[in-house]
């Protein structure tokens, strides 16, 4: 996207800068001080300079992959976090299902794919799911974090990692 707002901003301003093109000349002052200008003053002498041609480079061509990265930089997320279960939450013994859920600004674009790590490691295939069941999680602190990727399968942004802590009872009871 920049590289195409870049070109077409030089392209603008070299085709205006020709269309405004005006003649420019050279004064010397009294002094010998020596000024160019588009307008020189009356009265004064001003001898004509003669500028070589401005030399314009045509745009690169556009490849059928360049309309995929102004699609991927179009879709910049701002922010992206757990906002279930909340950073060093204790899920009570019981509740054998944990809900991960997913707070991403601005929502998942088309095309674009989450994934959640529980303890570094991936569960499930990437999906464009913004919440998750993670069952059967054994008693003890455990970690877990979501990344965002873009159709190439690169990550385009990624949580913060949640701490929390699952308890279970004691077979003491």
């Amino acid at each position: 996207m920049k590289r195409l707002v870049t070109t077409l901003t030089s392209l603008i301003l070299l085709i205006n800068t020709q269309l405004h093109a005006k003649e420019v000349y050279r004064v010397i002052d009294a002094e010998g001080g020596v000024t160019f200008t588009d307008s020189p003053a009356a009265k004064t002498e001003a001898e004509t300079v003669n500028l070589p041609k401005v030399n314009i480079a045509p745009p690169p061509p556009l490849h059928a992959n360049d309309e995929d990265t102004v699609n991927e930089e179009a879709s910049i997320y701002t922010s992206a976090r757990i906002i279930q279960p909340l950073n060093n939450a204790t899920i009570p013994p019981g509740q054998t299902t944990i809900v991960v859920k997913l707070a991403l600004k601005p929502p998942l674009q088309k095309g674009h794919l989450t994934q959640l790590y529980i303890d570094g490691q991936t569960q499930g295939q990437a999906s464009e799911a913004s919440a998750f069941s993670i069952s059967n999680l054994h008693r003890g602190q455990h970690s877990a974090r979501i990344e965002v990727l873009g159709r190439n399968k690169k990550r385009k942004i990624q949580t913060n990692t949640v701490i929390f802590h699952v308890k279970q009872h004691s077979a003491n009871r």
